[in-house]
């Protein structure tokens, strides 16, 4: 008798994420690398069921049902389960999340894992996910895959964060301090890092060393919460007839052109189609901007 075909994983799109469901009996999985070297990604991996060893080169890592695990979509994995198996993959962009290239190796050479803060969150959403991509409106589609984007970078700074406490809560306290700050001015063109380190009484490489320990740098952290209430903005309802240049100068963009490259290079879509979307989804009319 021959052997059952090997699984595939083919992809639904979720917003800017790629999601995969992988079922099969007990005979390896190989994910192939893949991708545009210009568009890095990362690979999010959730085993449902049965148990696997999960190698990548020559190194075996077991992977028990519930566990996470990242990995880069450049590199190759595969999974060798000893049962029958069912295993969630989301593909996410570099872009799309907060972190410096150093925060993404570290969590892409992670062990397997399944506790802290974070992770008991995410697993429930991509369970959820998995099964009903199809049936999200783009709309929704775009917030939850911002919303799995976002855990994804707080995996990593919990990661981060996981080393002896003698500085680390003043630290802890510094950076949540210098993120109100931020908060409180997105709208202030002028809100550099050097403006927020005068602010806080810290030098420039300090307060980058601050952010490089947390899984960003304080210029991507700026750019992506402004980002992330722009989104929010357009996304109200009753704000179709809010243009996108109005939105850009309230959140601190220096021009309507590069608030909207900003915001397709984040979400991967224009933040007109994005306002105009919610628009007819709630039986409004669009605006065009002039």
């Amino acid at each position: 008798m021959s052997p059952p075909p090997t699984p595939a994983a083919t992809r639904t799109a979720l917003g800017f994420l790629q999601v995969s469901t992988v079922r099969g009996a007990a005979q390896p999985f190989v994910c192939e690398a893949g991708g545009d070297p210009a568009e890095p990604r990362l690979v999010l991996g959730l085993l449902t069921s049965g148990t696997a060893a999960l190698l990548r080169g020559e190194a075996a890592e077991r992977l028990r049902s519930g566990e996470l695990f990242v990995r880069d979509a450049a590199e190759p994995f595969a999974l060798h389960p000893s049962e029958s198996f069912e295993l969630h993959l989301v593909w996410i962009p570099r872009r799309a999340l907060a972190l410096t290239d150093g925060q993404a190796r570290a969590l892409v050479h992670r062990a397997p894992f399944a506790g802290g803060t974070v992770a008991p969150l995410l697993v429930p959403l991509l369970r959820q996910l998995a099964g009903a991509v199809p049936g999200y409106s783009p709309r929704t589609a775009l917030q939850l895959a911002g919303s799995v984007a976002e855990l994804v970078t707080l995996l990593a700074v919990e990661d981060a964060g996981s080393g002896p406490r003698d500085r680390g809560q003043d630290r802890q306290k510094l950076v949540g301090q210098i993120r109100s700050h931020v908060d409180a001015r997105l709208w202030d063109r002028e809100l550099t890092p050097a403006t927020v380190a005068a602010a806080q009484h810290i030098s420039i490489r300090y307060l980058h060393k601050l952010f490089e320990g947390h899984g960003t740098t304080i210029g991507r952290w700026i750019q992506h919460r402004r980002l992330e209430e722009a989104r929010r903005e357009l996304g109200r309802p009753g704000t179709n007839g809010t243009t996108v240049a109005a939105v850009a100068r309230r959140w601190g963009f220096a021009s309507a052109t590069h608030f909207s490259r900003s915001f397709r290079a984040a979400y991967g879509v224009a933040p007109s189609d994005w306002r105009d979307d919610r628009a007819r989804l709630s039986g409004a009319p669009g605006n065009a901007d002039g």
